[in-house]
């Protein structure tokens, strides 16, 4: 799996699990730490972390 989908899924996961389920992002960001270990976002800069690596991923219009 390219780092691209790892965010994507990632994103969608935590999205799944605020909107649906209805959990705060504080919980929604520790659920996801357990399965995704080496995946973070920096909200105020806006960057994705996988392994110490910074990616910048396109907004969606």
């Amino acid at each position: 799996m390219t780092n691209e989908q790892l965010i994507s899924q990632y994103d969608q996961e935590f999205w799944t699990l605020v909107e649906d389920k209805g959990y705060t992002f504080r919980k929604a960001r520790r659920i996801l730490k357990k399965k995704y270990p080496s995946v973070c976002y920096d909200t105020q800069k806006d960057e994705w972390f996988i392994d110490g690596h910074v990616y910048y991923m396109e907004n969606e219009k």
